[in-house]
């Protein structure tokens, strides 16, 4: 499905302000993003692996180009620079090329112009169209951060551990105020059950520690925090002593147990998977990167939202289930997943691929 050609994108210098945080696909060629305190980790992600560029570079010559790329995310566009969606496209209709958008942010907002692809994250399944590219949240490599890229096995043992560790609890002002929110969306779930996947994630995660901590068939390793943990504004301590927590828990862990954020998608999915462990993913109708390439059943315990009350009983019969050697089997492939396919670069292969793909097939 993948090519090994790169793909040439059309930027023009004249779009380019110097004030503005670009698009993180520019990295490579506008430079690392400024200093950003409030975005924690962001900086020694892109210290420590970067974009493949055998598959992508840019150019501004139009004659040259594959595709338009819009150089500063969606969200950026419409908060600071509003005019470039329209210079982007107007330049993609003049030499008859498809656009390209980085539209990664937590809540997904429709682009309105014509012949445009998107690369986004989350998302729910029922509403994906195929103008999409769904890529991961970009990842820390923690085994490399905190063991020397040493994977360590876990023998399977008799009842099953899982982790969490994260936000996992609101105030009674605030859980008013996001039901209240949601109410739209509750509503229609009533009639159509998809739409109760899009409760904000908090919920979900503490409905799933509730329902395991009353199970004797599960050992449960939670650690919930009272807020959001990777932005400065909300982490609680340094990001240094809440990273180390996250990551020794899951290393002393069997499973993580990967639930949502704000986004219908989770970072946390791809750092567990970094570090070689056997994600539980509750799937809340989730949009999962390169899917059509990649078997999640063979690293990853999948359970349906609907499915929520049975999740001891899931987890406790998977591993009941499992032999020692395909449950050690299984954490191998984690790791191996993450690195090639998951990992900032390994990425640009598969999202040139689909890009492709998709040019292709809208000839």
């Amino acid at each position: 499905m993948f090519s090994d050609k790169e793909i040439v994108f059309y930027v023009n210098p004249a779009w380019r302000r110097e004030e503005l945080l670009h698009s993180s696909l520019m990295y490579p060629f506008w430079g690392d993003p400024p200093a950003r305190d409030n975005v924690l980790l962001r900086g020694s992600l892109f210290k420590q692996r970067g974009f493949d560029t055998t598959q992508y570079r840019i150019t501004s010559k139009k004659g040259e180009a594959d595709m338009v790329l819009m150089p500063y995310s969606h969200s950026t566009v419409r908060r600071a620079y509003p005019e470039l969606l329209g210079l982007c496209s107007h330049a993609a209709e003049e030499i008859g090329k498809p656009l390209l958008v980085d539209g990664l942010e937590d809540v997904q907002h429709p682009i309105g112009t014509s012949n445009t692809f998107v690369i986004r994250y989350g998302g729910y399944h029922f509403e994906r169209t195929a103008q999409e590219i769904v890529m991961p949240p970009l990842a820390n490599d923690l085994l490399e951060m905190y063991c020397g890229g040493e994977l360590q096995i876990r023998a399977k043992g008799d009842i099953p551990s899982i982790s969490f560790t994260g936000w996992g609890r609101l105030t009674v002002y605030r859980t008013a105020r996001t039901v209240l929110k949601e109410l739209p969306n509750r509503l229609r779930g009533i009639i159509d059950d998809r739409f109760r996947a899009k409760k904000k994630g908090v919920f979900f995660r503490a409905q799933a520690m509730r329902i395991l901590r009353k199970s004797p068939r599960v050992a449960c390793n939670f650690i919930v925090r009272n807020s959001y943990s990777g932005h400065a504004h909300t982490a609680s301590r340094s990001i240094e002593e809440l990273q180390k927590e996250f990551v020794d828990n899951v290393l002393n862990s069997d499973y993580g147990l990967d639930v949502r954020g704000d986004a219908n998608a989770s970072t946390r999915l791809f750092e567990i998977l970094s570090l070689g462990r056997i994600p539980v993913i509750v799937d809340t109708e989730r949009n999962f990167p390169f899917s059509d390439s990649v078997d999640y059943s063979s690293f990853a315990l999948t359970v349906d939202f609907r499915d929520l009350k049975r999740l001891p009983e899931r987890i406790a019969e998977f591993h009941k289930n499992i032999s020692p050697e395909r449950f050690e089997q299984m954490q191998k492939n984690a790791r191996s997943a993450y690195v090639s396919y998951f990992r900032v670069d390994a990425l640009m292969r598969l999202i040139v691929g689909e890009l492709r793909a998709k040019i292709a097939g809208s000839r």
